[in-house]
């Protein structure tokens, strides 16, 4: 009976207990969706978790295990069904109409509540042993701000900024090259371009990777996987560099910043992939060089300046903390020490810093260290631009170039530098070695110092000068100094040399106790009053420049020359030359420059002798010397001469002058000459300029020219620039009365100025010519015409041409009183490249176009339908030509498109701009005319039909806001 009882016990408590247990779904049914819902969210989160580790372990090249990727893929399904499962449980289901909850539906639903919910909390506990407990995080956007200093605005960076954004923002821009000195800011820049372009968010990925002077590619290849949070589990460096290929292809679009390239990187070798195979990848580089850019194939190359003295002054203010309350004279000094930096930011930030918060008599130690110009102890804040220059210096990579580098910095400080004397002192020292000809030798030159131009170590000047930055001179000398070779530049104080071997010399005061055993370079701006014995030691002496600037000329002993036998280039600037034989000891001498200097006749100082001894001089160089005879047979006695520069000789060389009957009668032309600058007369040309040191290719210039010479048409034949006036002899044409049109055709000319021949009916007559093709000015650039009374024509009788005047782009006719026309329509469709038109006080001139005297026979060109000429005319000015009826004829308006200045004065029959338009005869012309303006096809042009003033606002393609002046007024 017990057992029954104790049975029955424990089935009513087994069935009591599992009823309540049973009873807890649709009782506790709220309960089982909160928990559910708990661990959704643990689910979701453990989920991505595996999802990042799996991402991570992919992107360092590792392959996950399968039962890792089987939870993942688990997972994302229970977060799908733990959803619907969910949705089903909040949808409430009630019975009894509405009064009772569905218990039925509770009780199912809440059973798989519960089961779900034991079974993700097994399930998310095996997926937390698949994700990593840590990881790297990622960082913040703004940390790179908090570290970068906020850059300064400068005007002078305002267009390097501005070019290099839109670069790095234009698609179709893969590779860019940001260039300039060490120190001038090209990093900060840089770093600020990408603080820009992470806030915009542009590309998915900027990296910044540093490159040093030395090429590591192992390093590189770290370096741009630290950035990507990549390891390597590759060791060979190819395998690295396809890896990290295949890394950097991962991203759609990536930006990589390489700071402080020094040469030509090898993108497959370190593994960046090029724009062919990864559109996205964009490449900046920052270098010193702009051959490294253009090496590396940069679309955009952009050069970075140094800052103008205001804005040093303001760095210089900001670094220091110089402020209102600052004394005056402190600021007086801090601005003095500001230029001193020479526009370096590196130099004026690190010196300002130095400085900051210093007493004055420390400022005032730093001025007067600044000035000394003595780099040999360098002053703090100065040492990061002096390793950077040193570094340039050293990654020249050919020994021209250090060399030159060197002799640059013999000049004086902000020394414009004319490049030809640079170049004639170069070779003179043998910076390029034994070159084979002279040509070749400025070849190699020149070549050097675009090396150091494009390397920002020289600074290109206008006028064919280069200049070399303070800061980077003193480095030059410092190199110099290191190297046991000193370089001093005195121009106010004499000569100090701690040491005997200084090398290059450039001084005021010539010191008595100079040891000069191993002088090779000598430039001395002083009068000598006592010459004889002051080159006695100097026989290592390459090159000797001796200036005088004072009225009076002093006379130069030959004696004082004879222990130079080294010498190559001798420069001798305003003396008195009794005796010309000093140079008969100069056995190496290769250029032989005279300036300003009294000479007697050249037979009296016993040339024939001297000259026949310099056997290997290549240049002679004559510039504004008073010679008392003008005969030239010296020139004959130097055999090897490639270069001869005769200019401003004094004298009277107008024409039929015995000065210039005597010179064109002696002047011999050898068949060495490669190279000639003949320029007596120049002031004859009221365009010429005349400059000291000035490059000549193959330049002729004369206010006489008798058409009998053979010799001085020769040169001509040759010249590049050609300057003539005062034409005789009974030529009526240029071409073929002085030079034919087969093999004479000045067909090298590149300049041709002619005036005040009154002989000359035009310039090209080929009406007894008959070949059908004829070659002619076909490398002309620039034609001037000027006081030529009979002048009728440019061309008669025109006939088909390979390429005349293809490449002249200036055009320019003056007091040319029986012009009547400049061009026919066919002559004029020869002037493809005419940019520049202009004509002043032609008399006669009715019409700048005219007609052919074939053209109503043949039909291909007449007023009636449209031409193609003058395409590329922007500028056209007319003055006093009192006859002048129109400009342009209509059928040109369409070709017309680049015009963008038209000015015409004191012409005072002009009825209208574009001709041919008579209101009766040609309304349709008219009318088309209008239609062409106002639908904008001709961007630059209007037309008025009467002499007024007009003032005409467009811009070209928009019709608007470009000005135009043209300035009708009738006297």
């Amino acid at each position: 009976m017990e057992c029954l009882l104790g049975f029955a016990s424990s089935v009513s408590r087994d069935l009591v207990c599992g009823a309540l247990n049973q009873l807890r779904y649709p009782c506790c049914f709220n309960n089982f969706v909160k928990k559910l819902e708990q661990e959704e969210g643990d689910l979701i989160v453990t989920r991505d978790s595996v999802e990042k580790f799996v991402a991570h372990a992919e992107r360092q090249s590792r392959k996950t295990n399968e039962v890792v990727d089987k939870w993942l893929q688990d997972a994302i399904n229970d977060v799908y069904n733990v959803n619907q499962l969910l949705k089903e449980a909040r949808t409430k289901k009630i019975c009894c109409f509405g009064y009772c909850p569905n218990w039925i539906w509770q009780y199912r639903v809440g059973k798989k509540l519960a089961n779900k919910t034991v079974y993700l909390e097994k399930f998310i506990k095996e997926g937390r042993k698949y994700a990593p407990f840590d990881r790297i995080t990622t960082l913040p956007s703004g940390t790179l701000d908090i570290l970068l200093e906020k850059c300064m605005e400068f005007e002078s960076r305002q267009f390097a900024h501005e070019k290099l954004l839109e670069a790095v923002k234009n698609n179709d821009v893969s590779m860019i090259g940001l260039y300039g000195m060490g120190g001038c800011g090209k990093t900060t820049l840089a770093m600020e371009v990408r603080k820009l372009v992470e806030a915009e968010h542009l590309f998915e990925k900027v990296l910044f990777v540093p490159i040093s002077s030395t090429v590591d590619v192992p390093m590189i290849q770290e370096k741009i996987a630290s950035s990507l949070q990549y390891k390597f589990p590759e060791i060979e460096v190819m395998e690295r560099a396809q890896r990290l290929c295949l890394e950097l292809t991962k991203e759609k679009k990536i930006l990589v910043i390489l700071d402080d390239v020094w040469e030509k990187l090898d993108f497959g070798g370190i593994g960046i992939p090029s724009s062919e195979h990864h559109k996205g990848c964009k490449i900046l580089i920052t270098t010193r060089s702009e051959e490294v850019c253009t090496s590396m194939d940069c679309q955009r190359k952009i050069y970075l300046p140094i800052l103008t003295d205001e804005e040093a002054w303001s760095l210089f203010q900001n670094k220091a903390f110089i402020s209102e309350g600052t004394p005056d004279a402190l600021k007086h000094m801090g601005r003095l020490i500001s230029n001193e930096c020479k526009g370096l930011p590196v130099a004026i930030a690190a010196v300002a810093s130095s400085l900051k918060g210093k007493t004055e008599t420390i400022w005032s130690v730093a001025l007067n260290k600044l000035r000394s110009s003595k780099p040999i102890n360098i002053l703090r804040g100065f040492i990061d631009p002096y390793k950077c220059l040193q570094l340039s210096y050293d990654n020249l990579d050919t020994k021209e170039a250090k060399s030159l580098f060197l002799l640059c910095s013999v000049f004086p400080e902000d020394y414009e530098i004319p490049i030809e004397l640079l170049t004639r002192c170069a070779i003179g020292l043998g910076v390029v070695g034994e070159a084979h000809s002279y040509e070749e030798a400025r070849s190699e030159v020149t070549a050097a110092k675009i090396k150091l131009v494009s390397s920002c170590l020289l600074l290109d000047e206008e006028n064919e000068r280069v200049k070399m930055h303070d800061i980077v001179r003193n480095v030059a000398h410092l190199i110099a100094n290191n190297a046991n070779k000193i370089i001093k530049c005195e121009v106010e104080k004499d000569v100090i040399v701690e040491q005997n071997s200084v090398r290059y010399l450039w001084c005021v005061k010539f010191p008595n106790d100079l040891d000069c055993s191993n002088l090779e370079f000598l430039c001395l701006r002083a009068k000598l009053k006592e010459t004889d014995g002051i080159f006695k030691r100097m026989g290592m002496l390459k090159v000797l420049m001796l200036f005088n600037f004072e009225d009076e000329k002093t006379s130069l002993s030959k004696v004082s020359f004879k222990t130079l036998t080294n010498l190559r280039y001798l420069l001798i600037y305003g003396y008195e030359l009794s005796d010309f034989t000093f140079v008969s000891d100069m056995k190496k001498l290769q250029s032989l420059s005279l300036h300003g200097c009294s000479l007697p006749s050249l037979p009296e100082l016993q040339s024939d002798v001297a000259m026949s001894q310099v056997t290997n001089l290549k240049l002679l160089e004559l510039n504004k010397c008073d010679i008392k005879g003008k005969k030239f047979e010296m020139i004959k006695r130097t055999p090897l001469l490639e270069e001869l520069y005769i200019v401003n000789i004094e004298g009277e060389w107008v024409a039929n002058s015995e000065d210039n009957i005597e010179f064109v009668n002696t002047l011999s032309v050898l068949q060495t000459l490669q190279r000639y600058g003949i320029v007596l007369g120049s002031l004859h040309f009221n365009k010429y300029t005349n400059e000291e040191f000035r490059s000549f290719h193959k330049t002729l210039l004369l206010n006489y020219f008798h058409i009998s010479n053979e010799v001085v048409k020769s040169l001509a034949k040759k010249a590049k620039d050609l300057f003539v006036s005062n034409i005789q002899g009974g030529a009526k044409s240029i071409i073929p009365d002085i030079f034919q049109i087969e093999g004479g055709g000045l067909d090298e000319l590149i300049k041709f100025h002619i005036c005040n021949s009154a002989e000359i009916e035009c310039l090209i007559d080929t009406s007894n010519h008959s070949s059908k093709v004829v070659t002619l000015f076909s490398k002309l650039y620039k034609l001037r015409m000027g006081n030529m009374k009979n002048l009728r024509t440019l061309w008669h009788c025109f006939q088909p041409t390979n390429g005349p005047f293809e490449n002249l782009e200036k055009l320019n006719l003056t007091d040319c009183p029986r012009l009547t026309s400049i061009f026919t329509y066919i002559v004029a469709r020869s002037f493809v490249q005419l940019k520049i038109l202009r004509i002043s006080r032609c008399d006669k001139l009715k019409h700048i176009l005219a007609d052919d005297d074939k053209t109503e026979s043949q039909g291909e060109f007449t007023t009636e339908h449209a031409v193609q000429i003058f395409q590329n005319l922007q500028e056209v000015k007319v003055n006093s030509c009192r006859k002048l009826k129109d400009i342009f004829s209509t059928s040109v308006v369409r070709s017309l498109t680049q015009l963008k200045v038209l000015k015409i004065e004191e012409c005072d029959m002009l009825d209208q701009i574009f001709g041919d338009i008579d209101p009766l005869a040609y309304q349709d012309k008219k009318e088309e005319l209008a239609e062409i303006l106002e639908e904008g096809k001709h961007p630059n042009l209007y037309s008025t039909s009467t002499p007024s003033v007009t003032v005409v606002n467009n811009r070209p393609g928009t019709f608007s806001f470009l000005l135009f002046k043209i300035c009708l007024s009738v006297y």
